[in-house]
């Protein structure tokens, strides 16, 4: 890298520095740091945290504050992902007085937009630390804290911090702070992530808020945030587990109308919900919905509905949803709830044409898409 006339980076000589301190190689990693010194006049500080870390762990605290000190003393500007190190280590190692001189330091110099000292990660840092001591009081000032010097500026806190002391007040049972958080976010014009709502969403049901935890799934759902399966199928279970059954069936179906498309296990667990309840048009109406959209009936969920539709002698009803030659003619919709599903039957059900794929017609003729110019609208066939 240096013979190349690349310039010496900090991080590069850190990562060789960390690896002989962990061989237990002092004098190795102390040439390397000198090396890096004489060719930057201005390094990166995580090099001493690096020998801090070091130090702490060999249970020498005096060394370990000499290196902090000898970095202090060079007065760098320090951008924010280095002294939130420092900070992690200061913290982990007892150091809580001079933790919360740094950061109190790094709150003087924020000034942006010429500089800025501390990010969302500085403030994270912190309050974890308060919540950890049981300092609850502690922690929301430390979250709204700003700097002393004259010139410094508040931090405009942003989703990440958010989102971390939302999360810890719900760890601590403290649904109520949580959602004013939650409010003062959305106040901010901050759009909630998805982390932020499975938080709230998982505490409102450990809580058995069951309609607040679906009105916040619902609003997540309407902003279009994606719904992973592990979280999606744990969260429709709850919801059909308290009686929501046609809330379970409607969410599912906006989600359906967005990409990507929600997991098929998500259907199967509401699928079941719905047959365990008797709500069986609802449940067609979600299988119609996975025909629709190529979702996959697995021959487990098949095998399942086809013996609760048995039961009441609606399986001729069911092989008609489950006939998937019936989504070769797009152009339909699902049906409202409560339907009942009819075959496809003559042009009136026919719709339009999908270019895509090519379905068999009666005859041994197979249709290649639609070939249609302004004003005018045909069909192409081709003989197989």
């Amino acid at each position: 890298m240096l013979n190349k006339g690349h310039g010496a980076d900090s991080l590069v000589f850190n990562n060789l520095i960390s690896g002989f301190l962990n061989l237990g190689n002092l004098d190795k990693a102390n040439e390397l740091f000198d090396e890096l010194k004489e060719r930057c006049l201005v390094y990166d500080g995580v090099v001493n945290a690096t020998f801090m870390e070091w130090w702490f762990n060999q249970g020498k605290d005096k060394e370990a504050m000499e290196s902090y000190k000898s970095l202090l003393d060079r007065k760098f500007k320090m951008p924010p992902p280095t002294c939130n190190t420092l900070l992690e280590v200061l913290l982990k190692h007892g150091k809580t007085k001079e933790a919360w001189t740094l950061f109190e330091d790094m709150l003087d110099n924020h000034t942006p937009p010429n500089t800025q000292a501390v990010n969302s990660d500085t403030f994270n840092i912190m309050v974890n630390e308060c919540f950890k001591l049981g300092n609850i009081e502690e922690a929301i000032k430390t979250f709204k804290k700003v700097g002393t010097k004259p010139g410094s500026k508040p931090f405009a806190m942003d989703v990440a911090g958010y989102n971390n002391i939302i999360t810890r007040f719900c760890e601590h049972g403290m649904l109520s702070e949580a959602e004013k958080f939650f409010q003062e976010l959305c106040g901010k014009s901050l759009t909630p992530d998805v982390p932020m709502y499975r938080t709230m969403i998982d505490a409102y049901l450990k809580a058995e808020r069951v309609d607040d935890a679906l009105r916040s799934f619902t609003k997540m759902v309407e902003t279009g945030l994606r719904v992973v399966a592990s979280f999606g199928t744990r969260v429709f279970s709850e919801f059909l587990k308290n009686g929501k059954n046609l809330e379970a069936a409607t969410l599912l179906a906006k989600m359906g109308e967005k990409e990507p498309k929600p997991d098929a296990s998500i259907y199967d667990v509401v699928v079941r919900g719905l047959c365990n309840a008797d709500e069986l048009d609802k449940s067609l109406d979600v299988l119609d919905q996975m025909m629709k959209y190529s979702i996959g009936v697995t021959p487990a969920l098949q095998e399942f509905v086809r013996g609760a539709f048995g039961k009441v002698g609606r399986n001729e009803e069911l092989d008609r949803v489950l006939n998937e030659n019936r989504w070769r003619f797009p152009g339909r919709q699902p049906r409202p709830f409560g339907q009942s599903p009819r075959s496809p039957s003559g042009p009136a059900e026919m719709g339009g044409w999908q270019s895509s794929g090519s379905p068999q017609m009666a005859g041994g003729q197979q249709f290649s898409g639609p070939s249609q110019t302004p004003g005018q609208q045909s069909l192409s066939w081709r003989s197989t």
